[in-house]
């Protein structure tokens, strides 16, 4: 197993597309393409995706990684996103799963961050619709399957993450995924929505799951760890899964 860290130009135009790869291979610095065609966040790091496992490289770049292919350029490739042209900046072998401390904040305490204004923070619920439609925190956005690209594309890696699930059963796996993905801020919110309803917000709705099987947020890390497993391409992952 490898991983792979990547740069990219993110374009919703084939024509600056088209351009920015002339550009590139007329040997033009990949920073200077990114500055004058880019439109992702990323931009402001020089394109810098970040480290991903080789499941989700292959996802996003439509073609087997090996350790040889450092500076290779890929692309324009085509995503229902957009274009992005991909610079392999690094490969190194992944010989373990690095494991992520799960750091907690308090309901307490981010009701204290919430009130202050919540600068640099971002709430993410990571449960089911139904149970978004019970009880949600507002300001918070709902991150699906569907969505989880397009929400984490707007994200600065450096921003502080606060995933909300029910009773914190499920946002310590979902904490490691996107510390994979090179968002190395995110943190669980403590007891999940059900110790915000007891210990901040007693008008929200409670309620009671019998069963944990079948959630959204696990088919979203499954599919991803099935690219790492298999190396099959299982559609794009602009980074990589929802």
């Amino acid at each position: 197993m490898i991983r792979v860290r990547a740069s990219q130009v993110f374009t919703h135009s084939i024509d600056d597309a088209v351009a920015a790869r002339k550009a590139l291979d007329a040997d033009a610095p990949f920073s200077e393409v990114v500055e004058k065609y880019s439109t992702c966040p990323s931009k402001q790091q020089g394109g810098d995706l970040g480290w991903m496992p080789e499941g989700a490289a292959l996802s996003l770049m439509g073609e087997k990684v090996t350790e040889n292919d450092a500076n290779k350029i890929i692309g324009p490739v085509h995503t229902e996103y957009g274009y992005h042209i991909l610079k392999i900046t690094d490969v190194m072998k992944d010989t373990q799963k690095e494991q992520v401390p799960t750091t907690v904040i308090s309901p307490e305490d981010l009701n204290q961050r919430i009130e202050a204004g919540g600068s640099n923070l971002s709430l993410l619920d990571i449960r089911e619709s139904w149970e978004w439609d019970i009880a949600r925190i507002e300001g918070s956005q709902l991150i699906t399957k569907d969505n989880c690209e397009s929400i984490l594309s707007t994200l600065d890696k450096e921003r502080e993450l606060v995933l909300i699930d029910w009773k914190q059963d499920r946002s310590p796996s979902f904490v490691q995924w996107l510390y994979q993905r090179g968002f190395s801020h995110a943190k669980c919110l403590e007891g999940g929505i059900d110790a915000w309803a007891d210990k901040v917000d007693s008008s929200l709705g409670r309620y009671e799951i019998d069963s944990d099987d079948g959630y959204r947020y696990e088919d979203i890390l499954e599919e991803n760890s099935s690219n790492d497993d298999d190396g099959d391409h299982h559609g794009h992952d602009h980074e990589h899964d929802h």
